[in-house]
């Protein structure tokens, strides 16, 4: 059986991002089949979405008929806006349900000190958490636009604005509204607004640490999956070179398309999973940062060890 990794636990820097990743490999499965059963309807949607948003409706009329004409590249605008609108409406619910599901994941996982969650019980408690997770990542979208403004400024700045306060900038934002998601999908007795605060607490409570694990475990989730979304392209690459065919018939070349069909497939699967992911991230991160701060899994283990001596 795998290791329950303690979430509470006070850790260094390097501490926090190898509990995560302990916390992965002991539980990967398990948070695979949570996210599948609840995202597949949606990864679905995406895909099709995605896809119709780029080449249009009759590119995927040519290419379940076997044909790839260029006329079918062309697309419809009318199909590519609706495709468009409805794809921002699913990352909008991908967003509010993978947040509470892994904020959810991470409450049972402490509360049993175990391995494995059951998952329809991660959802039973998921989805009443989703009006709240609107609203936050409604105010999310409301303080995208003075960050924003922000950064435009300090990108104007030589050098140093575009490689370091821009990036510290987008980094901040991104932390703080990710810990204010877990921390209300986590709090059972947390409303929205007051996660927000919870969040900015944490996220300056240990400012440098917070952006240090949010940034290198953030990096290495999006190294992995773009490894796989440049499976497609390899394919693609490797058939080029070794096919006579020029590149006005590599166009046309069903084989090709399919190729690329698959690469919206793997690009929609990812793109939900990484989030999902990251949210454990901030999750970890919000464990730590609080213990540090507030020690009350400290104090609790000395409590108990108190009891236990008077026994």
């Amino acid at each position: 059986m795998n290791k329950y990794i303690e979430p509470r636990l006070r850790r260094d820097f390097g501490g926090v991002i190898t509990a995560y990743f302990d916390f992965l490999k002991g539980d990967h499965k398990n948070i695979f089949k949570v996210f599948i059963t609840y995202n597949f309807i949606f990864i679905i949607i995406l895909f099709l979405t995605n896809y119709l948003a780029d080449t249009g409706l009759d590119a995927l009329i040519a290419l379940s008929n076997g044909s790839y004409l260029d006329q079918a590249m062309s697309g419809s605008l009318e199909t590519s806006i609706a495709a468009s609108a409805i794809g921002f409406v699913i990352n909008v619910i991908v967003i509010l349900l993978n947040a509470s599901l892994a904020g959810v994941y991470l409450r049972l996982y402490e509360r049993d000190g175990r391995n494995n969650p059951n998952y329809k019980e991660v959802f039973h408690f998921a989805k009443r958490k989703f009006r709240g997770m609107f609203l936050i990542l409604l105010i999310g979208g409301i303080a995208i636009i003075p960050v924003s403004i922000v950064s435009v400024i300090a990108i104007i700045i030589p050098i140093v604005g575009v490689l370091i306060i821009f990036p510290i900038i987008m980094i901040s934002y991104f932390t703080w509204i990710g810990m204010s998601m877990f921390s209300y999908a986590y709090d059972e007795h947390i409303d929205a607004v007051a996660a927000i605060g919870k969040g900015w607490e944490m996220l300056f409570s240990k400012y440098w640490k917070a952006l240090g694990v949010s940034f290198i475990s953030t990096v290495l989730i999006y190294l992995t999956s773009t490894l796989f979304q440049l499976l497609p392209a390899l394919i693609i690459g490797f058939y080029s070179y070794n096919t006579a065919e020029d590149n006005l018939e590599l166009e046309d070349n069903i084989f090709i398309k399919a190729i690329e069909f698959f690469f919206y497939a793997i690009n929609s699967i990812t793109g939900i999973l990484t989030f999902f992911l990251i949210m454990f991230v901030m999750g970890y991160l919000y464990f730590n940062l609080h213990e540090t701060k507030y020690n009350v899994f400290l104090k609790s283990r000395i409590s108990k060890l108190g009891i236990e001596n008077e026994e």
